[in-house]
């Protein structure tokens, strides 16, 4: 069993502090001595994943490899990453850590197949969209994935940015967009995490993220 959890975070602030929330909620503890020990690394200089996936920016994969030394310097034996973006460098992540890494994107598909999803619509980065992230992780599962459209993708972002910046933001146009697709929502990024759908079936991807965790340190049984 695990002893110390990693949290890689920072990407955004806010979706970091919703999983460590989520993680001690769901924790059925007596005591501090309970809860799991773990260290949040909050990384918020590491540039943009989208901006430097598709050439608009700076590559974020060298803060991403110092910021998992960190965690590995800290005793961590287990690491997070609450970005469903950031898994594009996964396998490079990989190869220079030696403690082991959550794939969020792979654990999601594992949990719609287990559901017995056929058939998702993504909602998440354009980085994540655009570069086949999610898609050939649910296709070797044999489920697919309905790709937003650019008009779609572009007031997904509208929407990430607004919460990352902290604003108040209309999820109305979203849920209508699901809606016209008539499949389940994969949640395929973490911003989504931290605000509220009414009308929208839906897989949360970090939701998936946190119950591994908690069955990995004994917390839950599957």
């Amino acid at each position: 069993m695990y002893k110390k959890l990693g949290i890689l975070g920072g990407m955004g602030p806010l979706a970091t502090y919703t999983l460590y929330r989520d993680i001690i909620e769901h924790t059925p503890a007596n005591c501090d001595q309970e809860h799991i020990d773990m260290v949040i690394l909050n990384a918020s200089h590491i540039p943009d994943r989208t901006a430097g996936i598709l050439g608009r920016g700076e590559s974020p994969l060298a803060a991403l490899r110092g910021a998992l030394e960190i965690l590995e310097m800290c005793g961590c034996d287990l690491i997070a990453i609450p970005c469903n973006t950031s898994h594009y460098y996964y396998d490079e992540l990989k190869k220079n850590c030696e403690v082991d890494i959550l794939h969020m994107p792979d654990l999601t598909a594992e949990a719609a197949k287990n559901r017995g999803e056929k058939r998702v619509y993504l909602m998440a980065t354009e980085g994540t969209i655009k570069t086949g992230v999610y898609q050939k992780i649910f296709d070797a599962r044999e489920i697919e994935v309905i790709e937003p459209s650019d008009d779609e993708i572009a007031e997904m972002m509208r929407v990430i940015y607004d919460i990352k910046a902290g604003q108040t933001t209309d999820l109305g146009r979203l849920e209508e967009m699901t809606r016209r697709h008539g499949a389940k929502v994969i949640l395929g990024c973490t911003e989504f995490s931290t605000v509220t759908f009414d009308n929208m079936d839906y897989i949360d991807a970090m939701r998936v993220l946190r119950d591994e965790i908690l069955t990995l340190f004994g917390v839950l049984t599957k």
